[in-house]
């Protein structure tokens, strides 16, 4: 029977109602839910000051998670100059870049992985929670999306391998948008290098916006690839 065996790498994506309808969904979910989509996004930017910290060898002590959605991650280590520029400046891109990366991920016909990658990366970010929600979050995603490994349609798990991708490319995105007016990071970077916060708000956005257009032409445009 047509159909049968069939895995979540076997289902037709990029440029398939599943791309489109989903891509809608997220954008709803992400504009009409504050809190709740900043979550995982906030859970992806603070994976990324953590990342920052492992490349540079610093470490990291822990990170909260706050009930508005706010996070915070402490190294381990002062680091020099250069590791703390590249920590500060690194965050606000990291959920653009993953979205951008589980879209590449999906065009080329891996959706699995970026289901594989999500539970490891939030695996990874309860092991250096400090307080309950920075533990429940992530927790939450490593359950859901075992279970989906488990037990979900082949179906259900594209969707929701394109629903990740979109979420980090949407709420990135939309993160950056928030900030512009100036962060925690922006102003710690304006105080090491003296450049002014805009600049660096203005580069994560650029940065953000090419991510949402290159990622959304790898999910909607068939035949569509990274030149």
């Amino acid at each position: 029977m047509v159909g049968v065996d069939l895995g979540v790498n076997d289902v037709p994506i990029v440029g398939e109602p599943i791309a489109f309808g989903t891509g809608f969904i997220v954008l709803l979910f992400v504009l009409f839910s504050p809190i709740l989509a900043r979550y995982p996004v906030t859970l992806a930017h603070e994976g990324g000051h953590m990342l920052a910290n492992l490349l540079t060898l610093r470490g990291t002590r822990y990170w909260n998670l706050k009930d508005n959605a706010d996070g915070e991650t402490v190294a381990a280590g002062p680091g020099i100059w250069l590791t703390r520029i590249f920590s500060s400046f690194v965050a606000y891109i990291v959920p653009s870049f993953l979205g951008l990366a589980a879209a590449a991920l999906i065009a080329a016909g891996n959706p699995w992985a970026v289901l594989l990658v999500s539970i490891v990366l939030s695996v990874l970010a309860v092991a250096r929670s400090r307080n309950a929600l920075a533990f429940l979050i992530p927790g939450l995603i490593t359950l859901g999306l075992g279970w989906l490994l488990i037990a979900g349609t082949p179906s259900l798990q594209a969707a929701f391998a394109v629903a990740i991708a979109w979420l980090l490319l949407l709420g990135g995105l939309l993160r950056i948008v928030r900030v512009l007016g100036g962060s925690g990071d922006s102003e710690d970077l304006r105080k090491m290098t003296l450049i002014p916060e805009f600049v660096w708000s203005l580069t994560w956005l650029f940065i953000g916006l090419v991510s949402l257009v290159v990622g959304a032409q790898l999910l909607l445009r068939p035949g569509y690839a990274i030149v």
